[in-house]
């Protein structure tokens, strides 16, 4: 993820803290802990061969990646389906990979996909009039609820820079239109979205009565469209990483503290997506944060378990 990026030297320079929870955040947390909550933690995509030897097991062929991919966590952000809408059938095959690993996952519970909304519906022209996009796209996407170990989680609405708080009214009689069945989230990034304002606290207040869920995306360049703002006791955050810069690892530890104060008000369920710039670094700190979300929340979640460097001189 190139948005928000800034040079390394100037990382340092940052302040990375999160701001204090916003009064509709206090209001949408019920200041009960929830009965089953849920803490699902994944990459981005699954086909990286770099992971072979670590994340996945040595000699793993491209073609298991994502049933040893599931092993290890338990969900995904699902950047695929924003570039074309998939069958059943396509999206069938991934559901198998995933079942066959059903006995054998290091972490509790279903693997959940997390889908980002077709680009042709949320970057193309306006947004009214893709009502048969919408129902193509969702019909596909259903078949991740039909596996055996597999379900479909929030839908990730993402709109481009460009798209600003002129175009509000068109957005939410969109929002309105989506079927209730599925959980939809929205990322916004023009900043205008983000000014202290009571327009835009209107406007929030309509996606809570909506249900819709805000994207968090925390990333160094762009402060403002991390606001801590939940508009539904679900949060899907996106944490982009700086090349395992000793901030990631400050930063990760401040959302474990947050997720762990939600979790005590009241979030239901949280998903937290890793972009760390470099690949290689998904194994390690994908255990660093698995052990930490689930220590600072009391949440079970995904912890992968790395395979571990031969030895020198070993044959076995």
């Amino acid at each position: 993820m190139d948005f928000g990026r800034v040079l390394p030297e100037l990382l340092e320079q940052l302040d990375f803290s999160l701001p204090p929870d916003p009064l509709l955040t206090q209001k949408v947390l019920s200041g009960k802990r929830a009965a089953d909550p849920g803490l699902f933690l994944g990459a981005t995509r699954w086909t990286v061969g770099e992971w072979v030897g670590n994340l996945y097991p040595r000699l793993t062929k491209p073609a298991v990646f994502l049933t040893a991919y599931a092993r290890q966590l338990n969900t995904v952000e699902l950047n695929a389906t924003h570039y074309k809408i998939y069958s059943r059938e396509e999206l069938q095959k991934w559901v198998q990979q995933v079942d066959d690993a059903c006995d054998s996952v290091n972490h509790p519970g279903k693997f959940v996909f997390c889908p980002k909304l077709y680009q042709g519906i949320s970057h193309r022209g306006a947004l009214k009039g893709k009502e048969s996009l919408v129902q193509e796209f969702i019909s596909a996407v259903q078949v991740f609820n039909e596996g055996k170990c597999t379900r479909l989680g929030p839908i990730f609405i993402q709109f481009s820079d460009s798209f600003a708080p002129g175009r509000q009214v068109e957005l939410l009689e969109f929002l309105a239109s989506l079927p209730a069945s599925v959980q939809w989230m929205i990322e916004l990034r023009h900043p205008s979205w983000f000014e202290v304002s009571s327009r835009m606290q209107d406007f929030f207040g309509m996606l809570a009565q909506l249900k819709i869920g805000l994207v968090i995306t925390d990333v160094a360049g762009r402060r403002d469209v991390n606001p801590m703002l939940l508009t539904v006791p679900t949060v899907m955050i996106r944490f982009v990483g700086n090349q395992g810069h000793p901030t990631d690892y400050s930063r990760m530890e401040a959302w474990a503290e947050r997720l762990g104060q939600w979790f005590a008000c009241g979030l239901e369920t949280a998903y937290f997506f890793l972009h760390l710039g470099e690949e290689a670094l998904v194994p390690k700190f994908s255990v660093y944060a698995g052990q930490l979300l689930k220590q600072k929340t009391g949440v079970e979640t995904a912890v992968p378990v790395l395979e571990e460097e031969p030895k020198q001189g070993s044959l076995f």
